[in-house]
């Protein structure tokens, strides 16, 4: 098994930032005990979207600041296919209609 964090983040720069222990937080989080944090804060794992938006509130930080590495990469991802996809396509042209006299 690969113990090589994943998910490169702050979290810890800004929990210490705010002068707050991991058991704290985890509380604020409403974990029993700190062993989730200390996964998402070595980047084993990423929190699921409402425990990120109350780290982000605890912090008092966007979530991009909190995974700003993920976030640039997946901006860069996004931008990179929205080029892609809005270049202009062949445009077909248009075939004339003759007028048909049915008797």
């Amino acid at each position: 098994m690969n113990n090589q964090p994943r998910n490169t983040n702050d979290l810890i720069l800004y929990r210490e930032r705010i002068g707050l222990t991991q058991r704290q937080v985890s509380r604020l989080l409403g974990h029993r005990s700190t062993g989730p944090l200390s996964k998402f804060e070595q980047g084993h794992r990423l929190p699921n979207i409402p425990t990120a938006l109350k780290l982000a509130i605890i912090y008092r930080v966007p979530v991009d600041f909190l995974y700003s590495i993920l976030y640039s990469k997946l901006r860069e991802q996004v931008r990179a296919f929205e080029q892609k996809i809005s270049k202009p396509t062949p445009s077909l042209k248009p075939h004339s209609r003759r007028h048909h006299a049915y008797s």
